[in-house]
């Protein structure tokens, strides 16, 4: 699920985009460029002390209009993300659910209704929202995420586990996607599980500082001190503006041996 505050801002959309996909529901997939999500500062920051932003998954677009009902459908999403991006979050569940009525069988659809009652607190209709978006479409990596990323926040971490590892197995190549599997798995203090998705994200990624920075912390936990000192200079190289990094390393091996290595 996409964790994002209750009020936005009132900035107008970009042309031919809305905030999480694009406003005009008869773009295609394969034409439209990728959107990158934007995540409310409390949560778009990686769960452990000082490390930096981590990237969002991208944004689907939404597919191909054909139909009467889908393009009143189609409509009704997009007043429901303008209503959202000026923060008026009842008359966007109202679109959103509209959109929903009018066609029942867009994920899509259902994962931004599911966003809406996050937003607004109805944890349990989200959820709804998202697994059933994911029974529409098993194989999309996609809304599994956002599904374990909703249990994670409701204190589930076992079903939160089980989708975000659906998430990893069907959209392998999204590094974020092993980065929120390892932050729940520390969230149920399995270390080296959390250690080994921390890995397949950096292996993804390897120029993100902050993703070195929490495969470090993870090394420290299991008591690998030297290869976490590795990923912490790796994360100080990458980002030297950034003294978290240089500070988990002076705490590990003292400074000196820091300063010489």
């Amino acid at each position: 699920m996409a964790s994002h505050d209750a009020t936005e801002t009132s900035e107008s959309f970009p042309s031919g985009e809305s905030r999480d996909g694009p406003m005009d529901a008869n773009t295609s997939e394969k034409n439209a460029k990728p959107v990158r999500t934007r995540r409310s500062s409390a949560r778009s920051r990686a769960e452990t002390s000082g490390v930096s932003t981590v990237s969002e998954p991208r944004a689907r677009a939404l597919p191909p209009v054909r139909t009467p009902a889908a393009r009143r459908a189609g409509a009704c999403y997009n007043r429901g993300e303008l209503y959202r991006r000026y923060g008026k979050l009842q008359a966007a569940l109202l679109e959103y659910r509209a959109a929903v009525d009018h066609d029942p069988n867009n994920p899509y659809f259902r994962y931004r209704l599911g966003d809406c009652y996050a937003a607004i607190g109805q944890m349990r209709h989200a959820a709804e929202e998202l697994e059933t978006a994911c029974a529409l479409r098993p194989q999309e990596g996609f809304y599994h995420f956002w599904l374990g990323d909703l249990y994670a926040r409701q204190g589930r971490p076992g079903e939160a586990l089980e989708a975000l590892q659906q998430a990893t197995l069907f959209s392998p190549g999204d590094a974020y996607y092993h980065v929120r599997l390892g932050m729940t798995y520390l969230q149920a203090n399995h270390v080296r599980e959390a250690a080994g998705a921390f890995r397949q994200a950096v292996r993804l990624d390897p120029s993100n500082a902050s993703y070195h920075c929490l495969l470090g912390d993870a090394y420290v936990r299991l008591g690998y001190e030297r290869q976490a000192l590795q990923h912490y200079r790796d994360a100080g190289k990458l980002d030297p503006y950034d003294a978290n990094y240089v500070e988990r390393a002076r705490r590990l091996t003292g400074a000196e041996l820091y300063e010489s290595a």
